[in-house]
């Protein structure tokens, strides 16, 4: 069990203090899911990774600091709707505010990653179809940043690795078969090699669930006789 502790800072926007209550740091025992989500306890403080400002609505990591342009972004009419959004759990609207500012500051890779950790917030609460915009919202932004020479990761083939399973869990299962077959294609790492050849299982199985990088891995292994 995380012990919690209180963070005090003042919101980099509009200057007002805020207290927040957090977990202490944690680490990840176990793999992976194939779209990087780490295991627990590390999983289950998702809730902190990403703050609100309860006066202004400022969702960063840490609210203490704003990038330049920030604060206009809060004011924007999305950017207000999408704090309470009704449709989204809280945690979800909370990275997915973070992920707006990112986009509008002209970084899709960031922007990319706090749409990915939304769709957890997501999944935690069983809330498929938000799961599903929030995928399909990270999947189109990853490919923005490739446009823009951005990588949400650096080792060759894993980009293409999360994309795939984006696409996969966000029902869209011709463009993740065709994701595979290009990276296979590549001759990436025998990992990459690994989880591909999974993902080709689950996306003819019309698989959306979750799996973890142990399964694909296992998966390579020949059954003992």
């Amino acid at each position: 069990m995380n012990h919690l502790h209180h963070l005090n800072a003042t919101c980099a926007v509009c200057g007002e203090a805020c207290r927040f209550t957090i977990p202490d740091a944690a680490s990840s025992v176990g793999s992976r899911d194939l779209d990087t989500r780490p295991a627990e306890p590390l999983r289950s403080t998702i809730y902190a990774w990403v703050k609100r400002c309860p006066s202004c609505g400022y969702c960063a990591p840490d609210p203490g600091n704003a990038p330049e342009g920030a604060a206009d972004v809060v004011k924007l009419p999305r950017y207000r709707w999408q704090l309470d959004a009704r449709r989204f759990p809280g945690v979800a609207n909370t990275f997915l505010c973070w992920s707006i500012i990112q986009e509008d500051l002209g970084t899709p890779a960031r922007a990319a990653w706090a749409s990915l950790h939304a769709a957890w917030a997501c999944d935690d609460r069983e809330e498929d179809v938000p799961a599903r915009i929030c995928r399909k919202r990270a999947a189109d932004l990853l490919r923005r940043a490739w446009e823009k020479g951005e990588r949400l990761a650096p080792g060759a083939g894993m980009d293409e690795a999360i994309l795939t399973d984006l696409l996969r869990r966000a029902g869209r299962l011709r463009k993740a078969r065709i994701m595979v077959n290009e990276t296979l294609e590549q001759n990436p790492d025998p990992i990459i090699i690994d989880i591909m050849r999974f993902q080709i299982r689950l996306i003819d199985a019309g698989d959306r669930k979750a799996h973890t990088v142990a399964e694909a891995q296992r998966f390579r292994q020949p059954v003992p006789l």
